[in-house]
């Protein structure tokens, strides 16, 4: 489409955002209200706190690294559909300054905090957590914001007044911003995503395989990025199903594309499967009880017990049956329902990955409703926010 065509188009999607931002900002200060009534209870208000930073915090940071991957591999498939995730950019500084929360809850969970670990002391301190896990956000936040900019920067002198002020301040002309953002583009990328990789693999072996200072998996680094990224991908899929119709965007993210997301939604589903039956097939025949006791725990006692297989057949062994289906892959409401299960059994994952290691019981109640209530509202609002200020459908969308 021509430029002018390309920027009625985009006007005509911002128009057509639904404007939920007021309810979202409610929902976020009344659940911030509930927080602070409820923090009295600190073993019900910060392991919910910290369940839903892992899920809601990987969800945002998968959709931008998804973007980069596309832009590595040289892909136009993806269009409007990568653009969507990239745009979640806009949770990720939200993101950063929700990690103070984990810095306020770290000496009430972790249990090295207190009583440190014989042997493990110069790793597991409060004050090398908090720098190293806090700086790690601060580089991969900046290289995400930095990756989202040279993206959108290039278009952004084809339309003036379609994007914010600030980002095309200075603008040098189509062809000079083009080479610059390619040249930028080219090493920026590839180091955002080992930048991932690394910082994302940190926070499992911090805040996940750290509650339980006796339990170690050299792969459980691995495993969490990439579960990461398979609950990125089906949030996208909801995202997109969802926001297609209304904001008629139906030539831009057609049957093909979801067909594509599909298929990476079946690829990761193996992959984080794979990674999954490897650490508990290694882990259950070592037989050693610093390692099999984490299993155990979770595999033999409820209610983990029915949460984990829960979460094994609606998180990998569900999706993977009707994913094999590719005419599920390629109608956009049957792909969001299994990617809705996806999520769900993410989510109650990260309950898995938080809660036995802290022996503290499970309960849903309106301390963990209100946490989960203003991560979602934050993430929506942050979304949204970018939905109305920044294009959907980019200039090479093919």
């Amino acid at each position: 489409m021509t430029e002018p065509q390309w920027a009625d188009a985009n006007r005509a999607s911002a128009a057509k955002v639904p404007r939920v931002e007021p309810w979202l900002a409610v929902t976020v200060l009344l659940a911030a209200v509930g927080l602070l009534l409820a923090a009295r209870d600190s073993l019900r208000l910060w392991p919910a706190y910290w369940v839903n930073f892992l899920f809601w915090a990987g969800l945002a940071q998968a959709g931008v690294v998804l973007a980069a991957v596309v832009h590595l591999a040289q892909g136009r498939w993806g269009g409007a559909l990568v653009r969507l995730g990239l745009l979640q950019v806009a949770f990720v500084p939200v993101a950063l300054i929700l990690f103070l929360g984990i810095a306020l809850g770290a000496e009430h969970l972790l249990p090295w905090a207190k009583q440190p670990v014989a042997g493990k002391e110069w790793w597991l301190n409060l004050a090398f957590f908090l720098w190293r896990d806090g700086l790690g956000l601060v580089a991969l936040t900046a290289a995400s914001l930095a990756f989202a900019y040279f993206v959108l920067r290039p278009e952004a002198g084809a339309a003036p007044g379609l994007y914010p002020a600030w980002l095309t301040r200075g603008w040098r002309g189509k062809d000079a911003e083009r080479e610059r953002s390619s040249r930028v583009l080219s090493w920026l990328a590839p180091v955002l995503v080992i930048l991932y990789a690394f910082v994302y693999s940190l926070i499992g072996f911090d805040m996940v395989m750290s509650l339980d200072p006796h339990w170690y998996s050299t792969l459980f680094g691995a495993y969490y990025f990439t579960t990461a990224l398979y609950m990125g991908l089906a949030m996208l899929a909801v995202a997109a199903a969802v926001l297609r119709r209304p904001l008629g965007l139906e030539a831009a993210i057609t049957s093909k594309q979801f067909h594509d997301l599909g298929k990476l939604l079946f690829a990761f589903c193996l992959l984080s499967g794979d990674f999954f039956w490897s650490q508990f097939l290694v882990i259950w025949y070592g037989d050693l009880p610093e390692e099999v006791s984490f299993i155990v725990h979770r595999v033999q006692h409820e209610p983990w017990r029915s949460l984990t297989f829960a979460v094994l057949f609606g998180g990998f062994v569900v999706p993977f049956v009707i994913l094999i289906n590719r005419r599920v892959k390629q109608i956009p409401w049957t792909l969001a329902a299994v990617s809705a299960l996806i999520l769900a059994g993410g989510f109650a994952e990260r309950v898995l990955m938080v809660f036995p290691s802290l022996h503290c019981p499970f309960r849903v109640g309106l301390a963990e409703a209100l946490v989960t209530l203003g991560f979602a509202a934050l993430y929506g609002l942050s979304l949204f926010w970018a939905l109305r200020r920044f294009p959907l459908i980019p200039t090479d969308n093919g």
